[in-house]
């Protein structure tokens, strides 16, 4: 279980705010804040930042202008305490009245986070035994993924009062304009499938000379047995590469990739330029100019506004 939670937000002003933390002993300082803030990038771009200090290694989930940051044991997984975190931030009010009472539920509910994504918690989960059988019985053969970039509206003010439910605010606000109590204008465009209205695009690499999909992948990669960089071809349902240079195994997931190069493997053609092509994920459409331009936003304004 990680070391403390801490509540710091951003004042545009006065610039980096501690806030509560759990247990109450451990104590952020205004430069440790300051310094967790600039994890997240110069314009605090990053919604998930990791910081080195001495007091341990700090997770932080950044949702501007509130920032939830985790100070780490030693032996604290990271990415377990991350994927946690993002789960959490989902179930904090950010607007409540104690954040003594806030601040000590969400530390403790971490904690149940954790217990229940672990071992025999995590395999109490019905759903997590059928997929854990069928793999095992062969009737589900691999967890493949899908890769897709899904346009997402946010309404950062309307979060402020409605949660951060991204899709819930939305879904408010939309409750909000059935029932005239605010006004929708156009604002901005959206990606819009102009077949199907999805949002959700899929990314295609195709070969610049023969425009073949069957693309591998060049990776120039760090060996942190040797401190070597090496070059290997990634191709699919590879579960670890061989160092080069101390013939070390080391597993995809933690591969330290410095640069990457597609390669061909119709024609053999190495470019770091391959041609990009999208498709609606929904319904396989090739994405045009219109359908990336043509969607529109909606912005939400008072329907009496004050004179």
């Amino acid at each position: 279980m990680p070391k403390a939670i801490f509540s710091i937000w951003w004042d545009d002003t006065l610039g980096p705010m501690v806030g509560r933390a759990y247990p109450e002993e451990e104590e952020l300082k205004g430069e440790d804040a300051l310094v967790i803030f600039m994890g997240h990038g110069v314009n605090q771009e990053a919604q998930l930042g990791y910081t080195k200090m001495k007091k341990g290694l700090i997770v932080s989930y950044l949702e501007a202008p509130n920032c939830i940051a985790i100070l780490l044991h030693e032996d604290d997984d990271p990415l377990v305490v991350e994927r946690n975190l993002v789960r959490l931030v989902s179930e904090i009010n950010f607007n409540a009245d104690n954040w003594d009472n806030e601040i000590k539920h969400a530390y403790e509910r971490l904690e149940e986070l954790l217990q229940e994504t672990r071992g025999k918690e995590l395999l109490s989960d019905l759903g997590v035994q059928r997929m854990v059988k069928d793999m095992i019985d062969g009737r589900l053969t691999a967890i493949k993924p899908k890769h897709v970039m899904r346009g997402v509206i946010r309404y950062p003010a309307a979060a402020d009062y409605l949660g951060q439910d991204v899709e819930e605010v939305t879904r408010k606000l939309k409750d909000l304009d059935n029932e005239g109590i605010i006004v929708p204008k156009t604002f901005g465009r959206r990606i819009e499938c102009t077949q199907c209205g999805s949002s959700e695009v899929k990314v295609n690499l195709l070969c610049p000379k023969c425009e073949a999909s069957d693309m591998h992948k060049v990776y120039t990669a760090y060996c942190p047995h040797c401190n070597e960089q090496f070059h290997t071809v990634v191709a699919d349902d590879l579960s670890e590469v061989l160092c080069q240079h101390c013939k070390t195994a080391i597993r995809v997931d933690e591969l330290a990739v410095i640069a990457v190069e597609p390669l061909c493997n119709k024609c053999g053609t190495a470019s770091d330029e391959p041609r990009v092509s999208l498709s609606c994920n929904m319904c396989g459409k090739n994405m045009k100019g219109i359908d990336l331009l043509g969607g529109t936003g909606l912005a939400y304004y008072p329907k009496h506004p004050s004179k």
